[in-house]
């Protein structure tokens, strides 16, 4: 299996790590793999009107893992025709190759906004006004990971932690199997093909890893892996867990 390098650059980080996507099947029945392995799953389903996707999260104190789907009961937008046809393929990846994964980093306060390679914004209308996604995945690369940067007001993790104490809801915080931060991701493409410009940059600066083996696959690091726990949730989604 062949890995892009991820040795730690000499110069500050511009991005830090916000959160990951999969892209499941209608209704995300998938979040049983995930409910298995010792999460709750947030309460609230996210519409993303415009766009023709709905969602459900795992919450972390630092970030989230989603769970995207195609929902026909939200609205797509004339101007988001395309973006929601690549989702349906994205859905359906074991039959059209297309990528089911993304990965959304956030600006870091401070550093140069400008990437040694080109970017695009997109908008939507369930996104905040004046907030757009920046992508870093090429728009001939549809089959690609998605590598995207989020405009979108983060919050603090120190909130989190605050609302992790409440009895009633920081309940979606507290996970049977004692997760509580997101640490490190590793991304297995099954071709170099498959990974843009930017996954060799972002590995260069350590915010993520990225290898080409034999499908796609997702590996999450929470807490530094410290209880020694990995969870495999092949076949029902492309993901597998250590913490």
């Amino acid at each position: 299996m062949a890995t892009l390098s991820w040795a730690f650059a000499a110069d500050a980080a511009p991005l830090t790590l916000s959160h990951a996507w999969i892209v499941v099947t209608t209704g995300a029945p998938e979040r049983k793999a995930l409910e298995g392995a010792g999460f709750r799953i947030a309460p609230k389903v996210n519409r993303h009107d415009g766009q023709g996707t709905a969602s459900v999260t795992v919450e972390l104190l630092n970030g989230f893992l989603e769970l995207l789907y195609p929902d026909p009961s939200v609205p797509v937008s004339p101007a988001s025709q395309a973006g929601a046809e690549k989702f349906r393929l994205k859905s359906r990846w074991r039959e059209t190759d297309y990528s089911p994964i993304g990965i959304v980093f956030d600006r870091t306060p401070g550093a140069a906004e400008t990437l040694p390679f080109a970017t695009w914004k997109i908008s939507a209308d369930w996104m905040d006004e004046g907030t757009f996604i920046e992508m870093m995945t090429p728009r001939e690369m549809p089959k690609a990971i998605s590598l995207t940067i989020s405009s979108h007001a983060r919050t603090p993790e120190r909130e989190n932690e605050a609302l992790a104490r409440d009895p009633v809801k920081g309940v979606m915080f507290r996970h049977p199997n004692g997760a509580r931060r997101l640490t490190g991701l590793r991304v297995v493409a099954p071709g170099p093909d498959r990974l843009p410009p930017a996954a060799a940059y972002l590995g260069e600066h350590g915010l993520a890893r990225f290898a080409v083996g034999r499908r796609w696959l997702l590996d999450v690091t929470l807490d530094d892996g410290r209880l020694g726990v990995t969870k495999d949730l092949q076949p029902d989604l492309p993901m597998v867990l250590h913490f």
